[in-house]
């Protein structure tokens, strides 16, 4: 991680933006941060935006604290499939079958 002044960064801004694809690059004023100029060349940009936004992190944490019985995707998946397959034999009212054969 490499601290630089707000003022060096506007007259090497390039080569910043370079060096910011191997590591984050800590734009500092009056010696405090400001900011943080990190490289997303080669990066899934949607994934880079998730990950510094403070909502999307608190969902996570708290999904990593619950403490109840969680489902595989697979399982998951199966036992829908199970429901639709079961939804589709089930006979239709008669209101539905009207409404259905409109389409």
């Amino acid at each position: 991680m490499k601290f630089v002044g707000v003022r060096e960064a506007q007259a090497q801004l390039s080569g910043l933006v370079d060096r910011s694809q191997k590591e984050r690059i800590v734009l500092t004023r009056h010696g405090q941060p400001i900011a943080v100029l990190t490289g997303v060349k080669g990066k899934d940009l949607e994934e880079v935006l998730l990950l510094q936004d403070p909502e999307f992190r608190a969902l996570i944490g708290e999904r990593r604290r619950h403490q109840g019985r969680l489902v595989s995707h697979e399982a998951l998946k199966s036992r829908t499939e199970r429901e639709l397959a079961l939804d589709r034999r089930r006979p239709r009212s008669p209101a539905r079958a009207r409404r259905t054969a409109k389409k």
